[in-house]
């Protein structure tokens, strides 16, 4: 029971007075549960204390605020990794989070290039890590490694860098001839973001692993063609994200439309709480790309494993990317961090209206598992609730009624080798 840093869980609980409490632990812990919470319950000296088990629908790196928000939890304790995307100095975040990151030793490979200060021939060496790191690190700061903090909260000084909630103080400007980089990943998406992020400096990954970061931005660039080339996006937001970040992405979201109404492109918004391709190729004659509008920096739907299908999916930054910046305008850096992607943006003016004559449309779908589609425009486009909508079955009964619903009809196409078709004109 000691990863799970009880004397430190109670005495915020104390502090806080808290009497109803969420706790989000991953999958492998879950029969811990009981033995924690009366562990809990018999050091904190407050009468009616209530916990509550939440973190199902959400990624496990994610809070999950929502279903704290539905138990009426007062504070929320987050157990094993995270991808820190959350910060409490967003103006409309209103429960209070504690970690508990699992602390372990580092990996025998990292510790012994931090002992014998193998690093290049850089001036300084920036060490950053996963957060389970976060105690066994700290024994290893230098006057040439400069060891991360790990920090949620937003800063304005101008020396102080900060990614995917890990900050650091900079003795000279950031730059590939100043600095190598050093991370200790415990999760191989939050390996692939620092890495991507870094992909022109020397960079140094514990436990040793083969990523070429090269893959890493083609398929970033890839993101940005597609971008690029669609007329008609979907952005698709969840409740956890709001709840998350709420104001970041609110405000991303007002100027990525701007940059759709200034570039006279197409675009819904999808309130879809847990993602399928079942549920987006409902509008696959409407959408011709998705952008994933999620606060989670190490979605797995971003992830170099994860399978293009039908319809292209990107994120915010390649948005960005594509409508902001030019070719040659292009940073050396590439981040999914929404707080970094924010400041990327122009910001906007004044003098910036919206039309008034551009009415929006909502469809609802009354279903346990519903999605919300709002509409640029008041044309329906077929979206009406006469449609039969694929993904939203919640029991075996439902898809039992899928499996009898009509498919469209496949029609034999072209035959023989793609050197010569048997129509083909010569």
């Amino acid at each position: 029971m000691d990863k799970f840093e009880i004397s430190a869980c109670v005495k915020w609980i104390g502090e806080k007075n808290f009497h109803t409490v969420a706790l989000q632990m991953p999958d492998d812990d879950l029969d811990k549960v009981h033995d924690l919470i009366e562990k809990l319950k018999s050091e904190i000296q407050i009468e009616n204390l209530e916990f509550f088990l939440v973190g199902e629908g959400c990624s496990p790196c994610c809070n999950d605020l929502l279903n704290a928000q539905y138990c009426q939890a007062q504070g929320l304790i987050h157990f094993g990794h995270s991808c820190l995307s959350t910060t409490s100095s967003d103006q409309q975040q209103t429960i209070p989070v504690f970690y508990v990151f699992y602390q372990q030793s580092l990996p025998i490979d990292a510790s012994t290039f931090l002992s014998t200060n193998s690093a290049d021939d850089k001036p300084y060496c920036l060490v950053f890590y996963d957060p389970c790191f976060q105690t066994s690190v700290e024994q290893y700061s230098s006057s040439r490694y400069i060891i991360s903090k790990i920090n949620t909260e937003s800063t304005t000084d101008p020396s102080c860098f900060s990614l995917y909630g890990r900050s650091v103080q900079l003795p000279v400007a950031l730059d590939p001839t100043n600095y190598s980089i050093v991370f200790i990943s415990h999760s191989k998406a939050s390996l692939h973001n620092f890495a991507l992020y870094f992909y022109a400096y020397s960079f140094h990954s514990f436990p040793s692993s083969s990523i070429s970061s090269s893959k890493l931005l083609s398929k970033r660039m890839y993101a940005v063609e597609c971008a690029r080339n669609g007329s008609s996006y979907g952005l698709l937001i969840s409740s956890n994200s709001l709840l998350n970040l709420p104001s970041t992405i609110h405000t991303l979201l007002d100027r990525i439309k701007i940059i759709f109404d200034k570039n006279d492109r197409q675009y819904y918004t999808f309130l879809m709480n847990t993602l399928s391709i079942t549920k987006m190729n409902n509008f696959e004659r409407n959408i011709d790309t998705y952008v994933l509008c999620s606060s989670c920096a190490e979605s797995l739907w971003l992830s170099p494993e994860h399978k293009q299908f039908n319809i292209p999916l990107i994120s915010l930054a390649d948005i960005v990317h594509a409508f902001e910046t030019s070719d040659e305008d292009l940073p050396m850096n590439y981040s999914f961090d929404l707080r970094q992607i924010l400041s990327m943006i122009k910001p906007i003016s004044d003098d910036t209206t919206k039309n008034e004559d551009d009415v929006s449309k909502a469809i609802v779908l009354k279903n346990p598992n519903s999605l919300l589609l709002q509409q640029r425009d008041g044309i329906t486009r077929g979206l009406d609730n006469n449609k039969k909508w694929w993904g939203l079955q919640m029991n075996s009964e439902s898809n039992e009624i899928q499996e009898k619903l009509p498919v469209a009809e496949l029609k034999e196409g072209r035959t023989g080798i793609a050197a010569g078709y048997e129509n083909e004109k010569l």
